[in-house]
This record gives C-alpha cells, structure tokens and sequence, in this order.
C-alpha cells in the first residue's frame, strides 16, 4: 500500500492547529447544560465541539467529550425503539438525499413511540435571501451551501428548504412536524449553527432551518 506522507503530514498539522485553537478560544467542548429535560435517552450526532450535558454525543471524529465515534449515524448500539430524543444540527446535508431517507426511517425505527427528531440543516431560502440581500456575495453563503471542505467528512451533499425537508420526514412516517429554537427546545442558546446568523453590513441573516418531528405510532 502506498502512503501518502503529505496527507498525513497535513493531518497532523490540522489536528495541532485545531487543539492550539481551543486553548486560545477557551469555548470549545466547553459544556452545555439544557434548563429543560425529557426522560430517556438522548442522541446528539455530528456533537462536533458541542459539548450538551445529559446527551450521548457522537461524531465521526473523536475527541474528549464525544461517547461514541462513528462515521455511519446508523445508532447499531441502540435497540429500536431505546431513544427518547435525537438531534443533529448541519449534519443531514453531508449525507445525498437518498442517504438522508434511509438515515431518517433508521432514526424512526430507533426512537421510542412519543420520541423526538430535532434537526438544523442549512436553509437554502434563507442563503438566497443572504446572498442577494449582499449583492450577490458568493462568499458569504458558500461554506453553509457547500461545506467547510476543511476536512475529508464537511462537504455537503444535499440542500433543503422547508418544504423538501418536511415531504422528507413526512415521506418517512414522521408526525407534528413543527419549527424549534435553541432557547425554547433546550432552555439555552447551545452555541451550535441552529441559532446563528450571518452578520453583514447590510443586517443579519438567519442561516438555519429548524424543524422537530414525532414518532407518533410505531
């Protein structure tokens, strides 16, 4: 097998870079304590550096406050019907839309009957909004269109505006499809990207759609 040193080389170089950066920054992993709380089990996957208190927290990359390390999202270490509440934010646009269809039916099977899916996804409505309201500035929107591209797991796959991401989870059996914020969902601004704007000369910009669903029947 042949090694590619550069791209280790690389690799090596970021991960120092992104450790030098939290100590600088003294806010990543930091925790998050929610002032509200359900019984069971709590899911939140693609945590990234978001630190909440009372969740399992599982990324594809490791790190000191994630539980669980996995890339596929697809929860084999739970029985169905175990979870209580799951929540991804600006994770499901890294997966194709036929990827998303089948991660969202898993996470169906995997939430109990009364069980919570919570997502933040990046709105495309609200990006043109951005993007035209700043004189057609590409800049502005193009990581939260396309993914950070920074490392091999933040290009983005899909795009979704409220409509095609509500046929979607309608399309997977989900129920009492409604709109969420940080601070009335979790008690707290959590500091991840559902609740931050773009902020420009020309005023501040909501990037994220936020949408909660049900499992109401088995």
């Amino acid at each position: 097998m042949k090694i590619n040193i550069t791209y280790i080389i690389r690799r090596k170089f970021r991960s120092l870079k992104e450790r030098i950066l939290k100590l600088i920054q003294g806010g990543e992993n930091k925790p998050v304590y929610p002032t509200t709380s359900s019984e069971g089990l709590k899911v939140h996957l693609g945590a990234g550096p978001i630190n909440i208190q009372g969740w399992i927290n599982i990324d594809a990359r490791a790190d000191s406050h994630i539980h669980l390390h996995s890339e596929g999202f697809d929860l084999h270490e739970f029985a169905d019907g175990a979870l209580s509440e799951i929540y991804m934010c600006h994770v499901l646009e890294h997966f194709s839309f036929e990827e998303s269809k089948v991660i969202l039916q898993n996470f169906r099977k995997k939430l109990k009957v009364g069980g919570v899916l919570r997502l933040s996804v990046p709105d495309f409505d609200r990006l043109v909004t951005a993007y035209h309201a700043n004189e057609n500035n590409l800049e502005l929107i193009k990581m939260a269109l396309m993914g950070g591209q920074d490392y091999e797991y933040n290009y983005h796959k899909s795009v979704y505006n409220h409509a095609l991401l509500s046929d979607l989870l309608l399309s997977c059996d989900y129920a009492g499809l409604d709109t969420w914020n940080s601070l009335e969902d979790f008690g707290v601004d959590i500091g991840d990207w559902s609740s931050k704007n773009f902020s420009t000369s020309k005023g501040e910009f909501p990037v994220s759609l936020n949408i909660k669903a049900l499992k109401t029947e088995p």
